[in-house]
């Protein structure tokens, strides 16, 4: 980083902390006044009726983290928590700010092949797995990561559903000894690390349109930062209960489900089922009053209510994000009583903007809202020269407190997408009205959203094209109702034979990749469309192949 670029970071820096969006404090005190203000109140509760108050949650934090720290996770090391929303996970959470060690949120869906990429990256010394969670059983998993990550030293499995584990520390017997040893010895020895708050706080990996994941290091003024302004937009109060079906292995999920409700010393429900019946009786049960999901969820959710005559009196909000918020949706739950606002941003920089109960009802139609508080967002051009007047489309860059570090290990990617005065360049394309309320329009970078789930185009053409029997292979999205977007692989054989889909699950599942980035379609072709230059015409491909259609051969 050159001289200029380090000054202007500097200036940024004063001036965020002069307007009081970033400051020393780190998560830890933030957490500690929580225990403080209210020790007796719900912290966190799970479907599985796993709970912890802020007192509770504290002592057993306390005790976790003398375990890890004796097992020699110390200040600056990477933890890998790869749990489903379970209270565990906050408590992993809270075990980390405790000992000063940066967490990694990773989802559960991920196996060994894009595990051993995430633990190599980030030099990860210690990572939680649940035992089994949905169909898949975690240990043999776990101990084939040790052996081909030589920084992990330690693995803990997290059984909440009754399955023994053979070879690796269990996290309730962990507790449950740690309890004994306090309550004979008197209290485990334990003094937080003095974190700041510019100070490394988590990475969260997001695939983006890269062929690798690349991990967005976020500090914990970022964090904190980004989830004052999303309270602050809601109006949340010390009476609010933030209900979360997003997986915390996801910034939605970990951001504004897990750190929003401990900032702001309020409950935090975690739901691990994506069904309409278990999110209404979550929510029903436990007198939620605000949620966020992808808009698929929001569908369930509604669906639900409709079948079964059932209202959610006590939810006054819903926001989403992840993909393109239907209008016809926000009409939809205002039926049901309940305002349904747009939240847009990324990993990178969450939220950039968001609409709220401040707006107009046709704002929160037919927008995705305007800049958060302490947020900057412009429209610009290919040149970054702001787009003006209102109303053409551009790139939607974003610039505060909430942007990233940078990425971890990838400096040209950085400078790539955020630039010396902290411009953050999201390579999605949006317009812009007069007073500041703009609408994504669409996408530069090759992605694919399917159900929120942000899928790399490149990552999985280069596991097609792996396959023997595939000369060329583009993967392009299709759109569909029910999840946004599907993928579908343009296959070219050499032999000139069909490639099925069951040919390509197979060879996925074999070889150790996540299940979710299986093509859902395969469309086979005598010949692959090129540009000029020799490229595969994918312009062509999504033209043609634009809407989900059970074709397979052209």
């Amino acid at each position: 980083m050159n001289a200029a670029r380090v000054s202007l970071a500097r200036t940024r820096e004063e001036e965020y902390r002069r307007k009081g969006l970033w400051g020393e404090a780190s998560l830890h005190e933030w957490f500690s006044l929580a225990v403080r203000a209210v020790p007796d109140r719900l912290a966190v509760v799970d479907r599985l009726e796993g709970s912890y108050t802020y007192a509770q949650l504290d002592a057993a934090a306390t005790r976790l983290a003398s375990w890890m720290r004796d097992e020699g996770v110390k200040p600056g090391d990477v933890v890998g928590v790869q749990l489903p929303n379970w209270c565990d996970f906050t408590l992993c959470y809270i075990a980390c700010l405790k000992l000063g060690a940066v967490i990694n949120p990773i989802p559960t869906n991920l196996r060994l092949q894009e595990l051993r990429y995430l633990v190599a990256e980030c030099g990860t010394t210690c990572i939680f797995h649940p035992t089994k969670f949905r169909n898949t059983e975690y240990e043999e998993l776990a101990l084939q990561l040790r052996e081909v990550c030589p920084s992990l030293r330690t693995s803990v499995l997290v059984d909440r559903l009754g399955v023994p584990s053979h070879c690796l520390p269990e996290l309730g017997t962990i507790l449950r000894e740690s309890e004994a040893v306090a309550g004979t010895a008197g209290e485990l020895s334990l003094h937080p690390w003095a974190s700041k708050g510019s100070d490394l706080a988590a990475i969260l990996f997001t695939s983006g349109s890269e062929a690798q994941p690349k991990g967005v290091m976020l500090s914990h003024n970022n964090l904190i930062a980004s989830e004052r302004a999303f309270a602050h937009s809601l109006s949340v109060s010390w009476n609010d209960v933030m209900f979360m079906p997003a997986p915390l292995g996801h910034a939605t999920g970990f951001m504004h489900g897990v750190t929003m409700p401990f900032l702001c010393q309020i409950t935090s429900v975690l739901c691990d089922r994506m069904d309409g019946g278990a999110m209404v009786e979550m929510i029903r049960r436990h007198h939620a009053t605000g949620s966020m999901a992808v808009p698929t969820l929001a569908d369930l959710l509604l669906d639900e209510c409709e079948e079964h005559g059932i209202d959610l009196p006590s939810l006054r909000f819903l926001c989403c994000g992840g993909s393109p918020v239907p209008r016809a949706l926000v009409v939809r739950a205002r039926s049901y009583g309940i305002s349904l606002f747009s939240v847009y941003g990324s990993t990178e920089s969450a939220p950039h903007t968001m609409t709220t109960c401040r707006d107009e009802e046709e704002r929160v139609i037919n927008t995705d809202g305007r800049a958060c508080w302490g947020t900057e967002v412009k429209i610009v051009d290919p040149a970054t020269r702001e787009v003006l007047p209102p109303g053409c489309v551009g790139e939607e860059a974003s610039r505060g407190p909430a942007v990233f570090m940078g990425y971890l290990n990838r400096r040209e990617l950085t400078e790539q997408v955020l630039d010396e005065d902290g411009w953050y360049y999201s390579g999605d394309l949006a317009v812009r009205d007069e007073e500041g309320y703009i609408r994504i329009t669409g996408r530069i970078k090759d992605i694919v959203i399917r159900g929120g789930e942000n899928i790399s185009v490149a990552e999985v053409e280069l596991i097609v094209r792996s396959y023997p029997r595939v000369r060329e292979a583009a993967v392009i999205g299709v759109d569909d109702e029910r999840l946004g977007q599907r993928l579908c692989a343009c296959i070219v054989s050499r032999d000139g034979a069909d490639v099925s889909v069951g040919e390509l699950k197979e060879f996925f599942v074999t070889h150790h990749f996540a299940k979710y980035k299986i093509p859902e379609l395969v469309i086979m072709l005598q010949e692959m469309p090129h540009t000029s230059s020799g490229k595969i015409a994918k312009g062509v491909l999504r033209e043609r192949y634009g809407e989900w259609t059970e074709v397979t051969r052209s």
